[in-house]
């Protein structure tokens, strides 16, 4: 099996990075604060994330399963955040939930499909405002792997996001829409039409081993935004990163907490019956995530919100005042994060199988090692107390 040589790069900066980093953060940990309260942190970051991505992890034994193997009860650490995915549809100016999106709306395209995320805004409703430094995160798996590869891949960004003075956060003010920063959630080729999603929201304690080790290896990858972007790795190698990363965290309090979620971006991937059952529709446009604790205010407010360039602003907002004002305004207590989705069909076919030349080599043009690929052992067990 050939190896590609861009693929198996991702695998090892991703992992090389963490090995460059150790000593570093070995010396922080001989400094780190007393362990923080449970009042402050209640949730457990390394039981949520461990096994985060069992559904599309060829080394697990949950691989492949088309049910639900990480419910919200028993999963999640406060089913209260469990992450909601509303779209903005611009024909009729109005949000709706993700899942009710229609098949007629999805691209036509019996094939792979090219993706592109951009983060937008991140507003911490009222009841946050105690947030001094957040992390943002955003995952991207396929479900599909390549022809003649072992492994899926995955697409992983984690930001770390704090506010400003005025109590206030702009993701274009800290550099998050620039390309580098972007990396992590942009050119995702979702094999035939499907892959898996997640959003979640969390805040480390400012001391914690988990914020000392992010941002050593923002300094150590001379990155300008707040961000570790991690594009195109594959899932046992991002799954290791992951779970080694959790267990620095230590303790945490989820604001929003999402498992990987099905996302069609195709009719024909709909239509797939080993599809998973539950599942969101994949579109281009403005996608909004609320924790599901604001649901029900969220709902009642719906019919007079607009969604401007990743704000929710009151349709009878003053247009006068500027954007982020009017925003600020609208629906306080509501913690929510917004996302810009390109969706394109693409012309490649590497999840089916392709025609050997007469060297006996695959006509797939790129193909993901998974030597890189750490199996879940060799991240630490955490011991509980």
């Amino acid at each position: 099996m050939q190896v590609s040589r861009r693929n198996f790069l991702a695998d090892a900066s991703a992992l090389g990075l963490l090995a460059a980093v150790l000593p570093q953060i070995a010396a922080a940990q001989t400094t780190s604060a007393a362990q923080a309260s449970p009042d402050d942190a209640p949730h457990d970051s390394y039981d949520f994330w461990n096994g985060f991505f069992d559904s599309v992890n060829p080394y697990s034994s949950n691989y492949g399963q088309k049910g639900e193997s990480r419910g919200p009860t028993d999963q999640l650490p406060d089913p209260q955040a469990q992450t909601q995915y509303l779209h903005y549809d611009t024909e009729r100016k109005r949000l709706r939930y993700a899942s009710d999106i229609q098949e007629e709306e999805l691209l036509d395209h019996d094939g792979d499909v090219a993706v592109s995320i951009a983060l937008a805004q991140f507003r911490p409703g009222a009841g946050e405002a105690n947030l001094k430094a957040s992390q943002l995160r955003v995952d991207t798996t396929q479900v599909h792997p390549f022809v003649n590869i072992i492994t899926p891949l995955a697409w992983s960004a984690i930001a770390s996001i704090a506010p400003n003075k005025m109590g206030q956060i702009s993701l274009d003010a800290l550099g998050f829409k620039s390309p580098q920063a972007m990396e992590g959630t942009s050119k995702i080729l979702l094999t035939q039409g499907t892959g898996k999603v997640a959003v979640n929201v969390s805040r480390a304690q400012a001391e914690s081993m988990f914020i000392k080790a992010l941002n050593i290896m923002i300094q150590g990858a001379k990155i300008a935004a707040p961000i570790v972007s991690l594009p195109a790795i594959s899932v046992p190698a991002l799954s290791t990163f992951t779970e080694m990363m959790s267990y620095w965290e230590d303790r945490t309090r989820f604001v929003m907490a999402g498992n990987l979620t099905t996302a069609v971006a195709t009719q024909q991937a709909l239509k797939d019956p080993d599809r998973a059952p539950t599942y969101i529709g994949l579109l281009s446009g403005d996608y909004l995530m609320v924790p599901q604790r604001h649901v029900d205010e969220l709902a009642k407010a719906l019919p007079n919100l607009d969604l401007v360039q990743g704000y929710l602003v009151a349709k009878d907002a003053d247009p006068n005042l500027p954007l982020p004002q009017r925003a600020q305004s609208s629906i306080p207590g509501i913690t929510y994060a917004s996302m810009h989705v390109t969706v394109l069909p693409s012309d490649t076919q590497l999840s089916k199988p392709a025609a050997s030349t007469s060297g006996g080599t695959s006509s797939c043009p790129s193909s993901s090692g998974s030597g890189s690929g750490a199996k879940k052992s060799s991240t630490p067990t955490k011991g509980k107390s």
